[in-house]
């Protein structure tokens, strides 16, 4: 289970570094995908730790509802980060962005967690 995990959070990274230049300038250059894998990076330490505790304690393991649990947490992330990042004149921007970019790395991340888990890959 934590290998798998691991695995898929190993994954979201990388195609996060693909991701992420597509909304930060209008060219598109890896070399922001890099540098924006030096913030995900350390948060997919946390949210690996999250979805352990998730997966432990939810009685239910409906993929949906897994889905939904893990999008909440990556929204409080997101306002936690938003928060310690405040700027008045930025802080709905900074949300914006933290929340959608959490969004998006959450639907890869349990997608593939969930692909590890049934197929038994790892």
């Amino acid at each position: 289970m934590v290998k798998n995990k691991a695995i898929a959070a190993v994954i979201t990274i990388i195609i996060g570094v693909f991701i992420i230049p597509l909304s930060i300038t209008s060219t598109y250059s890896i070399a922001h995908g890099i540098y924006g894998t030096a913030y995900t990076a350390p948060s997919m330490l946390v949210a690996l730790g999250v979805s352990l505790l998730i997966e432990k304690y939810s009685k239910n393991k409906h993929i949906l509802l897994m889905y939904i649990k893990h999008l909440l947490c990556a929204l409080i992330f997101s306002l936690l980060f938003t928060l310690l990042n405040f700027d008045i004149n930025t802080y709905k921007d900074t949300f914006y962005i933290s929340s959608l970019f959490g969004s998006i790395y959450i639907i890869i991340f349990v997608t593939f967690d969930y692909l590890l888990n049934k197929y038994r890959i790892a």
